[in-house]
Order: structure tokens, then sequence, then C-alpha cells
């Protein structure tokens, strides 16, 4: 069936529609009260969810204690008179809690003698949001790196409820290399000691933990390390930073990281080589150095942050053998910084297995697309143009594949009257009309898949790049020229009032001009009327599509299609051109 100019418009229209109906400025506008309603459903649903948490992180110590398998406790018991042991667990508190940054060139630390802990950490190389320094924990959680462990009484002890002691103050500037201790005495020369050690121009940072005559105290022979409060996020579109936030137990290498955000606990068991938890372009690992961890607690759960934008929150536990008698001593890597993939490839720890780069074919092309592009921006300043040339160097690759395929498709067209033909000759034989059709085929020189081939051929680099735009840290805040100042997000012009499915809330340029650009290339293409169609639903779809990708991606894409669409309407026809002079039987006469 013929599909004309006004059958084309009704199915636009009605897509539309469809579209504008699920936005909330629709729903509120034209049925204000259900839309009142469905709102305070979920924000009811919202809160019992949340009561839920509460009730379940409220429950008594005791019963988590004994159900220590299955959850770790973080909170303190009081200690009962009778008992003995706790009495002596009692530390010596002697001072207030103090804070203090570490400074070098890449991150500033802001920690907390309340614990030992980390209270922040701000990566000076990279900007959130607001336009200062990106920080990656969430505020108020000053319990990261804090220990737990169970005394023989089945008392939990977390050392965040304590203060501990530190000679260091005020702001430290690191030239070359610092370490900054803490000490939580006991007294009975018993205390425990943690020591971060931080290196200038590095990412890592030792991590050290020592006890010192808790031989006889700790009951089960382990201890934990506890990270419970995860990452925040780091960039403009939450939404965008939450679809890459999770968690990672490495072991044998082996990577596990689908873990549900229900605020279940699960547990991975055996030698645990590291655990991480990242956002869209950070992580923080926790990497054992001395032994290996005996099993690793992962909690994920779904929070508010930003104006009730949702966000999932991953808590880490990493249980340590508690190994030794007077003093037991365990040595820590931890890396909290960028996911940069040669900078975690080079600890040679598996650490860059935790960035996303696909399925295996889809990996390989976009681990070699990412080298290309650092090595070329090591000449080229401006990324803009480094995909700019990157654009042309994959056209020029792939000419001979398009060229075929564009070949291909003008057979096509030219023997389709002849195809008409013997369909209207077979019509009542199918057997004669397919074998009729593949002798055509063959006569004429005619693959009918021979279009397609070159493009399945060229999905893997197509997804390959898809990957780098969307996911490598190397484009995040990398400008072009004008508008475009981040080549790892849309280049919006401004913001709408409401989010239309498909589309979203952003109203950018680079899809509008790589629309055109599909259009261009279908109109050149498409010859039947039965498939014109095409050349106004694929534009169209793809621009719903490419509108929230990266504007880096979008910047390919049009370049790609422009050297397409000059491939197609003046290098084709000439080539083939000369193929039919060539090969005519008849010759020009010699003068």
């Amino acid at each position: 069936m013929d599909i004309d100019k006004k059958t084309i418009l009704a199915f636009i229209l009605i897509g539309l529609i469809l579209i504008i109906a699920q936005t909330d400025f629709y729903q509120k506008t034209i049925d204000p009260e259900g839309y009142r309603l469905r709102k305070e459903r979920e924000r009811q649903a919202e809160i019992g969810r949340q009561q839920q948490q509460e009730a379940v992180e409220q429950e008594p110590v005791q019963q988590r204690v004994e159900e220590e398998e299955k959850k770790e406790p973080e909170t303190v018991q009081e200690t009962e008179p009778e008992k003995t042991a706790p009495s002596s667990l009692q530390p010596i508190q002697e001072m207030s809690e103090k804070t203090f940054t570490v400074n070098t060139d890449l991150y500033q630390a802001t920690l907390t003698s309340d614990g030992g802990n980390i209270l922040q950490w701000e990566l000076k190389k990279y900007l959130g949001p607001d336009s200062n320094a990106v920080h990656l924990f969430p505020e108020n959680s000053p319990r990261t790196m804090s220990i737990i462990f169970t005394a023989r009484e089945r008392d939990s002890v977390n050392t965040s409820d304590y203060v501990f002691t530190t000679s260091a103050s005020g702001n430290i500037n690191v030239n070359d290399q610092q370490k900054v201790t803490f000490t939580l005495n006991f007294g009975n020369d018993r205390r425990i000691v943690k020591e971060y050690i931080f290196r200038n121009g590095q990412y890592d940072v030792g991590f050290n933990v020592r006890f010192i005559n808790f031989d006889d105290i700790i009951a089960n022979k382990r201890y934990i390390i506890s990270a419970p409060h995860g990452l925040t996020s780091t960039e403009k579109r939450v939404e965008d930073d939450r679809q890459y936030t999770k968690a990672a137990v490495y072991s044998n290498e082996n990577i596990e990281k689908g873990y549900k955000t229900n605020g279940n606990v699960e547990k991975e068991t055996g030698n645990i080589d590291w655990a991480a938890v990242r956002t869209k372009y950070f992580a923080l690992y926790i990497i054992p150095q001395t032994e290996k961890s005996e099993y690793v607690q992962v909690r994920g759960e779904k929070t508010q942050i930003r104006q009730g934008e949702e966000w999932k929150k991953y808590s880490l536990k990493m249980a340590m053998p508690y190994l030794g008698n007077q003093q037991a001593s365990d040595h820590f890597m931890l890396y909290i910084g960028p996911l940069e993939y040669n900078t975690l490839k080079s600890y040679d720890l598996g650490l860059q297995d935790f960035m996303d780069f696909g399925w295996f074919i889809i990996k390989w092309f976009a681990k070699l697309i990412l080298v290309v592009f650092m090595k070329m921006h090591t000449v080229i300043p401006n990324y803009g143009v480094v995909i700019l040339i990157f654009a042309v160097m994959i056209k020029i690759i792939v000419y001979p594949l398009t060229h075929k395929s564009y070949e291909s498709m003008q057979k096509m067209q030219k023997v389709q009257p002849k195809l008409k033909e013997l369909q209207e000759k077979h019509k009542d034989d199918p057997q004669q009309l397919n074998k009729a059709t593949m002798n055509l085929y063959k006569k004429e020189g005619v693959n009918p898949a021979g279009g397609c081939l070159p493009m399945l051929v060229q999905m893997p680099l197509l997804i390959g790049l898809f990957v780098v735009f969307r996911t490598t840290i190397e484009l995040r805040n990398e400008g072009f020229i004008w508008w475009i100042n981040d080549l790892s997000s849309p280049d919006a012009l401004f913001t709408l009032p409401f989010s239309i499915p498909i589309y979203g809330d952003t109203v950018s340029l680079l899809p509008i001009f790589m629309m055109l650009t599909i259009f261009l290339q279908q109109k050149m293409s498409v010859t039947d009327p039965k498939q014109k169609f095409m050349v106004y639903f694929m534009p169209i779809f793809l621009f719903l599509l490419f509108n929230r990708f990266p504007s880096g991606l979008n910047l390919y894409y049009a370049l790609f299609n422009i050297l397409s669409i000059v491939q197609q309407k003046y290098l084709v026809p000439r080539h083939t051109k000369r193929v039919e002079e060539s090969s005519s039987p008849i010759k020009k006469k010699k003068r």
C-alpha cells in the first residue's frame, strides 16, 4: 500500500499527541485532580518505603549481632555493668573532635578525628554542576573507612563512635608524601591505630590498620572496614549519573556488579581482591594488600537528593581476618578518583574491569577508540576537533564498505522493473518465482544483502563510539565551540518546564542538524514509493532518541552523515559511470 504525505503527517501527529499526553505538564493541565491524586499516591508510597527502611535500620543491636552472617551491626551496644571485658574497652576520651584538610595537586581530603574517618573528597581537576570542585561523598557522612568488630561478650564496637587522637591539624599541603596517624587508646597498652599515606600527584592512598593487644578481645577473629554512605551524584543530569552508579566485588579475576537497590544486604564470600562503588565518572576502591577479604557485604538502596531526585546509594562492608597475637596489622590501598582507563589499568589489579565498555567485541572497539582519542588529544588540544578528524578517518576506513552498499542499492533499483515482471508472470507459482528471481540476481550481478552487510560490519564500531562518548571521563566538561561546552552532555540551548517521553526536557541544536542530514540521506536513498514513509519516520525517530545523547556523539554522526551524502551524491555516480563506460562493447575509433 502506498503511503502519501497526508498519511505520513497523520502518523507523525498521532505520535506527537501520544508523547505529549504522557508528560506531567499535559496531565496537570488537562486533569489537575487526577494528576494531584497520582502524585499523592506516589508520595505516600515513598513515605511508606522510607518508614520501612528506618524500621530496619533501628533494629535492636543485640538482634543484629545474632544475625551477624546476614548483616554486620553498625552501632555500639551499651556495656552492661556485670560484664568485665566491655569495661576494659572503654576508650580514653581526652579531646574533642577536630577536622582538617590534606591538599595534593589532584584533590583535597577532609578528615575527622571522630572515628579517624574521611569526611569529604574534592577533586581539583573536575568541576560539579555548581562549577566548584567535585565532591565525591554525601554531606554529613563521617563514617567512611570506619572499623567495626564484635567483642567476646558479643558487644558490637564501632570506632566511629569515639574520638581518636592525632597530631595533624589545620591545612596540610603534601609535597611528596605525607602520613596522617589516628590513635584510639583503650588503656592497658591496648589501642587501635589508623594511618593514611597521601602521595602528591596520585589518586591512590595508603591505608593501614593496627590492633595492639586485642587478641583476647575480638571474638570471631574478624573485623570490618565500612564505607556506609557510598558516593553522591556529581553531574547536572542526576538521572544519567544514576544509570551508571553501582557496586562491585572482584575475586579471582571475576567481577560481580549486579546488586539491587531494594535495601537488602547481598554478600559475596571467598578470597576478595577488592570492593568498590562508582558513579558515572568516579569511584571508591578498597583494596586489601596484606590479606584478602573473607567476604564483602553490599547494600543498595534508593534515596532522594537534590530537590527530590532519586539516587542509588551503595554501602560496602569488607570483612578482614584478624591475624596476629599482640599486634595485628593490615595494609590497604584506597583509590578515590576518576574512572580513567589508563590510570586504573596501570595498577594491574583489574580495577579497569569496573568500567562499562559493553560486550566482548564492543569492548574491544571501545577501548581501541578511546586509545586513539587520547593519542590524538596529545597533539590536538580540542576534543571537538579530535572528533571531527576522527569522523573523517573512520569515513575513509569504511569507504569501501559504504561504496559497495551504495552500488548494491543502485543495482537493486535498476532490476526492480524486471522483478515486477517476474512477480506478475509467476504470481501463482512461488517456487518458480524464487528460482527466476535468483537467476535474475545472478545474471545482473546483484546481491540482495549487499546493502545490509556493510552496515552490519560497521555496527560494533558505531556502538563502540556510543560507549566511548557516553561513559568515558576524558570528554567530561570538554568543550568544542560556542554553546557546545561539554561533549559528554547534550548541547542544550534551553530547558523545557516539562519532560517529553523519549525526547526529554532539553532543546539541543546538534540533534536537529543531525536529523536534517539523515533526512537528506533517506531522500537520496529511498526511491520506492512504498518505502517513502521511512524518509520521514527515521529522521524524526532518531532525532527524538539522540536528543538525550552527548553532543560529541551528535557532532560525530552529523559530520559522518555529511561525508556519506557527498560520497553518495558525487563519488558513487562517477565511479558507476566509469565502470559502465569501460564495460561497454562499443569502443571509440582511433583517430
